[in-house]
């Protein structure tokens, strides 16, 4: 999908002149433990500060924005939200073990709308934030999870998905997985019976349950998101 997401390439002009710098060579050198707390200062949140990405959001989701959030009436009631990344700057660096190469990868990631998603904004513990501590950002996992919650099952997000505002939110799909998934164009996830795909196979093998994770799969995931994405498997970015 292609995009005039503004955030992302500021972001990278910075980080590209820093890693381009005599100073980043002499860090790199004698105080290596500095540069993840440069880049934190360069790399600016997208998803809470980027007023291009809510606009584009916006667009695809149709849906009117307001500040750093989209607006979306669920039973009369106004429900906020906000966007959420695949993974985050910090995952991508250490996967190409801080490195400036994860750039690109950064690039790719940020450059694609279909790998923004949304989900209710409120006091913590969202979907945004507890994805991460239950299934460290994979999103192959949070589907299975939800999916399971619509059929009834206790899971591991479950507190979340309880959360007044988040429940609400929810229920405007009905217990349908496959309502959700496709008024939420998540179609690249699943295959054509709306079983998940484990991206960490690259999509050659479903995921049927949350029991499997485990925090070694990591590396293997974000790699294989990364091919996919480079592949076209989420659409353009």
């Amino acid at each position: 999908m292609k995009n005039e997401l503004v955030g992302y390439r500021e972001n990278l002009a910075r980080l590209e002149r820093f890693y381009q710098s005599d100073y980043y060579q002499d860090l790199k050198t004698n105080d290596p433990q500095l540069i993840t707390s440069i880049v934190d200062q360069l790399c600016l949140d997208c998803d809470a500060r980027d007023p291009s990405l809510y606009q584009a959001l916006s667009n695809k989701f149709q849906l009117p924005h307001k500040g750093y959030c989209l607006l979306e009436q669920v039973a009369g009631e106004e429900i906020r939200l906000a966007a959420d990344i695949i993974c985050g700057w910090k995952q991508l660096m250490q996967h190409q073990a801080n490195s400036a190469a994860w750039l690109e990868d950064y690039r790719q990631i940020r450059g694609n709308l279909n790998l923004h998603f949304l989900w209710p904004k409120h006091r913590a513990p969202t979907i945004n934030t507890y994805r991460y501590v239950r299934y460290r950002d994979r999103i192959d996992y949070l589907l299975v999870d939800l999916k399971a919650y619509f059929s009834g099952q206790e899971t591991p997000m479950q507190k979340v998905y309880l959360n007044q505002t988040t429940a609400l939110w929810l229920e405007q799909f009905n217990n349908s997985f496959v309502q959700f998934i496709e008024q939420m164009q998540l179609q690249a996830f699943v295959n054509d019976r709306y079983q998940v795909w484990d991206i960490a196979s690259e999509q050659t093998k479903i995921l049927t349950s949350w029991q499997g994770f485990k925090n070694e799969t990591l590396p293997d995931y974000l790699e294989s998101l990364l091919r996919l994405n480079r592949l076209g498997k989420f659409g353009d970015y």
